[in-house]
């Protein structure tokens, strides 16, 4: 009858496991009785007016009750919720869910805060792991006094780190337990940090990857301005409604790089090469030798802008000198990997850092 009900309601779709939990958790109002309705969808979409002026109010529904699930646990160990899967998310209980909500409600507004406006990445497409939704709401989930600094290295470990730590349902409540272990006694250690400074140089766009979007989240994070306009921030005009061709700029141009021969399409492609800006300053670059379309923003404040981008300003000095060396892009690319390194470093501090090289050699900070 559940299924009946919500296929109906669906319009003869297929139903998906958010649909049968909307059916099973349905109760009809009775005022009688002084019994009160519950229909989750309404209450789904009713969160998500509340925060509509967020890019994070776009979720889908699935990940939130997957959210839901997991507070669920943690509130009614006994409710028989023990993962997150279709199996378990079925098992949700009406008065289960009510009895979290409020709270629920919070925990969540907190965790898109704080990506939205703590670590300045303010659109979905851009966290690493799906996961983190679920392990950060868990964390503020009846927190009033969250540990922001242990969240952000909590953040960009994970992100970085170069073992995938967060891919399935095994390390997701490895993870719970951690961070609500820091939740509950203000303490917290974290294990070596290894990073390949070759993945890094040979990172590429794909809006599925999760080092991919770790590199453009740090990014974002660091609130890089636009270079004809430097003190407007460009991350919110850039990519939030980012698809698979997000508006993202070659520092050194796709078809500069073709036409002169500097460096290889593995090189050209790397986000080490890449940048945010606007669609209008990208589409006056075009494809112009960086050294003439530099000089065209060469103003006060360019270089804090670049380093608002994580560039190197090496790349300044050879358009004010103007002359580019053989292997700039070489060396544009090694300059830039040892700063996005350095971003790291001060983002974990505390933590033992160690870089090794796969495509030369080991280094330690």
């Amino acid at each position: 009858m559940c299924q009946i009900f919500e296929r109906i309601n669906q319009a003869g779709k297929p139903l998906d496991i958010f649909d049968i939990v909307v059916a099973k958790t349905f109760r009809s109002e009775n005022k009688t009785n002084n019994i009160s309705g519950f229909y989750l969808r309404e209450l789904f979409d009713r969160f998500k007016t509340t925060i509509s002026s967020s890019q994070y109010a776009n979720i889908d529904n699935w990940t939130l009750l997957q959210m839901l699930a997991v507070v669920v646990k943690l509130e009614f160990p006994e409710a028989g919720i023990q993962n997150i899967t279709d199996m378990y998310l079925n098992k949700l209980k009406t008065e289960h869910i009510e009895a979290v909500w409020s709270n629920f409600k919070i925990a969540v507004a907190k965790t898109f805060d704080f990506f939205d406006n703590i670590l300045h990445i303010k659109g979905g497409r851009l966290i690493p792991y799906r996961y983190f939704y679920l392990t950060i709401t868990a964390y503020f989930y009846r927190n009033d006094q969250p540990d922001y600094s242990f969240l952000n290295k909590y953040f960009w470990y994970y992100s970085f780190h170069n073992a995938d730590l967060l891919t399935n349902t095994t390390h997701l409540w490895e993870h719970i337990y951690f961070v609500n272990q820091q939740k509950a006694n203000s303490t917290y250690s974290f294990n070596k940090f290894d990073i390949d400074k070759n993945s890094l140089r040979k990172s590429f766009y794909s809006y599925r990857g999760r080092l991919s979007r770790a590199i453009l989240s740090l990014y974002a994070n660091h609130k890089p301005q636009d270079w004809a306009k430097p003190h407007r921030d460009i991350v919110s005009d850039v990519y939030y409604l980012l698809t698979d061709k997000p508006n993202l700029h070659h520092i050194f141009p796709v078809n500069f790089i073709k036409q002169s021969g500097i460096a290889s399409q593995i090189e050209c492609d790397s986000l080490m090469n890449i940048a945010y800006l606007s669609q209008i300053t990208n589409l006056k670059i075009s494809d112009k030798n960086p050294l003439d379309y530099l000089k065209e923003y060469d103003e006060p404040g360019l270089e804090a802008v670049l380093r608002s981008h994580l560039i190197p300003t090496i790349i300044l000095e050879w358009s004010r000198a103007d002359a580019l060396p053989e292997n700039a892009l070489t060396i544009f690319i090694e300059e830039r990997v040892n700063l996005l390194l350095e971003a790291l470093r001060l983002k974990l501090e505390g933590i033992e850092f160690n870089v090794f090289d796969m495509g030369n050699r080991t280094d330690n900070i």
